[in-house]
């Protein structure tokens, strides 16, 4: 039982290295490997959320399409993470919403 989870395992990792973005951080490479890799991850997760939506699909393919969704959202989460971090290195932060003004910051003078 053990060695069938551990080939399970094996398979699953071999399916999902192709999201691994293999091109050091700071290099075009990196970018260019990157928008690859997420452009697929973020059209297979459309593609997934479609059929489940536009199909009749029988019991058992809505929970095989569901789990695959959930996978495609995780490779989104860890792309998403990666460029974070690239662009980190690069001193570029993001910043979460709008930024705040207060009266003082603006010029009324005009």
């Amino acid at each position: 039982m053990k060695n069938t989870l551990d080939l399970n395992l094996m398979e699953e990792l071999s399916n999902l290295e192709y999201f691994i973005v293999k091109a050091p951080v700071n290099t075009q490479e990196f970018w260019k490997e990157w928008q690859e890799k997420y452009s697929r991850a973020f059209v297979s997760r459309i593609a997934i959320k479609k059929l489940l939506r536009t199909r009749k699909l029988s019991y058992e393919d809505i929970k095989r399409y569901k789990a695959l969704l959930e996978v495609y959202e995780d490779i989104v989460f860890y792309l998403e993470n990666i460029k974070r971090l690239a662009l980190n290195l690069r001193g570029i932060f993001e910043t979460n919403g709008s930024p705040e003004f207060d009266d003082e910051d603006i010029d009324f003078d005009f």
